[in-house]
């Protein structure tokens, strides 16, 4: 799996590829069915904005993210309510040291850096691309947030920890209830992206760049 690391640096830490991702495992799956799962899916949640908040405080640069920049419902865990059918999932970008990919210089500077995520049918084929029963959106907006005030990325002592996006889903019960049965759920492909004015966004593929893919599990049928 795509799992970024961000506590002590592992390979994938110190990868210069810049890998979609958020370091708790549980936090890539959202299902409104087991309660189980979404157990481990909201303490997970809770441990990341944990780390945030430790980070922030304890950095001593200029230009630090913290968990109160994540804006809207996603900023408070407690808002993820699997009887309410909606959540929050939480993506950033690996430690990458040095990675500074709109810098000057380079042929993508002073664009902007930007997560932003599709439906995608996920391995298997199998996941649900057309009923847009998980309406999703990333916070901030895709079509104006940019991440590259963030970099260059020094240390975890002067920085903190890496921006976040939150990526909020809500289901419609509507559609839930009217699909077919065999239609269990969907994934999320969410890249990393820049963008300059007047052209088009470009991921980094070519890099070797990795990107994360969520899970989402409707509820059962007419449950609300």
């Amino acid at each position: 799996g795509i799992n970024a690391e961000y506590g002590d640096p592992t390979i994938t830490g110190r990868s210069n590829k810049p890998t979609v991702g958020i370091n708790q495992k549980d936090l890539y799956i959202m299902d409104f069915k087991e309660n189980e799962v979404w157990g481990k899916y909201k303490e997970a949640i809770n441990a990341v904005k944990d780390e945030y908040d430790e980070a922030a405080s304890n950095a001593t640069g200029d230009k630090i993210f913290t968990w109160s920049d994540i804006s809207g419902d996603c900023n408070d865990p407690a808002w993820s309510v699997q009887s309410e059918n909606r959540g929050c999932f939480y993506l950033g970008v690996n430690r990458a040291y040095g990675f500074n990919p709109t810098g000057n210089g380079t042929d993508r500077f002073g664009a902007r850096l930007f997560i932003n995520c599709a439906y995608d049918i996920g391995i298997a084929g199998d996941g649900d691309v057309d009923s847009n029963i998980a309406k999703f959106t990333v916070v901030e907006d895709p079509a104006t947030q940019d991440l590259s005030p963030y970099y260059p990325w020094t240390s975890k002592l002067v920085n903190g920890l890496q921006p976040l996006v939150a990526v909020k889903v809500e289901i419609d019960d509507a559609l839930n209830n009217a699909r077919d049965d065999d239609n269990w759920g969907t994934f999320l492909k969410c890249q990393l992206y820049t963008k300059l004015d007047g052209e088009d966004p470009v991921d980094f593929t070519e890099e070797g760049g990795q990107f994360a893919r969520l899970t989402i599990v409707y509820p059962e049928k007419n449950t609300k």
